[in-house]
């Protein structure tokens, strides 16, 4: 992809995020964005597929970026479209993103975990600096999250695993009561790698961490501005817990506008989140509105390294 105008398009297993932006002689500016809750990993443990209602409403998103992407020039076979987990497990998942490319012109890649953690790292260290040499970034996404030890200085990712939970998978299994006893059995199948990522400082990229610091400010409307480096004590998430552990989505999205379709999944990922930081013997948490759309957009392409035998 030559400089100038790009897009990129992440394909959550919870939201759809678009980045319209210039990327040209080491400038960055942004000129558009947005985020679509469309729950593409919904139920996905239950059917081990996509359902109808999600692949619509993604479709729907989907055209609606494309034809925001032409407006700027883009063309769409240029557009950097990645999906996640929610994409590598789906039995659909290829044949649905074959239709996408076929009536939209996006050309959907599924990429690995290993992918996932190195664009989420690209986008979180694109505009901070750190002084530490070695931070641990943490990406909660709708059915994965992915930890990342990375190295800030010549950005080499250390260490990096990515466990099959996310807000919509913790969602669904507190609805069905199995919330204690899945989470219990991922952590005892990563006990090992887990304790490689005990870190007293978190670096949280997306949707979910972004949501609850948001929430912590006690605000209505989403301000990335505000939200972008907000540090959260440990205490501030124990507050979040106790307040709303067993708050339903119509009272959080009452309380909490901003939070739209993701009122239905913010509960799990209160509770993945209570829960990883306690495992994690997190003290302080720093929150990037950046992540792996960011990446994506800075490199410009996908490598064939980078794609899942999903694709």
């Amino acid at each position: 992809m030559m400089n100038g105008v790009r897009a990129s398009i992440d394909l959550g297993s919870n939201s759809i995020l678009l980045l319209i932006a210039e990327v040209s002689n080491g400038v960055f500016k942004e000129i558009e964005k947005d985020a679509e809750v469309t729950a593409l990993g919904k139920e996905l443990d239950k059917n081990k597929e996509f359902i109808q209602e999600s692949m619509d409403a993604t479709f729907s998103v989907l055209k609606s970026y494309a034809e925001r992407c032409d407006k700027h020039g883009v063309k769409r076979e240029e557009i950097v479209a990645t999906a996640t987990e929610a994409a590598r497990t789906a039995k659909n998942a290829r044949a649905y993103f074959d239709k996408v490319e076929k009536e939209l012109g996006i050309k959907v890649k599924i990429i690995t975990s290993e992918a996932e953690a190195y664009f989420s790292s690209k986008g979180i260290l694109f505009d901070t600096n750190f002084e530490s040499e070695v931070i641990t970034i943490m990406d909660i996404g709708g059915a994965s999250t992915e930890l990342i030890n990375v190295n800030t200085k010549n950005f080499q990712i250390l260490s990096s695993i990515s466990m099959p939970i996310g807000a919509v998978r913790s969602t669904q299994w507190l609805k069905d009561s199995l919330f204690v006893q899945n989470l219990q059995k991922v952590f005892l199948d990563f006990r090992m790698q887990l304790d490689k990522f005990q870190t007293k400082e978190l670096y949280c990229v997306a949707g979910t961490v972004t949501s609850l610091g948001n929430m912590h400010l006690e605000r209505k409307e989403f301000i990335e501005d505000d939200v972008h480096g907000l540090k959260m004590k440990v205490e501030d998430i124990d507050k979040l817990f106790k307040n709303y552990a067993s708050t339903t989505p119509e009272a959080f999205l009452e309380e909490f506008p901003f939070l739209g379709k993701r009122s239905q999944s913010i509960l799990g990922g209160l509770h993945l989140v209570y829960h990883l930081i306690h495992r994690l013997m997190t003290k302080e948490l720093t929150i990037s509105t950046y992540g792996l759309r960011y990446g994506t957009i800075l490199e410009g392409s996908i490598k064939e390294e980078y794609l899942s035998k999903n694709t």
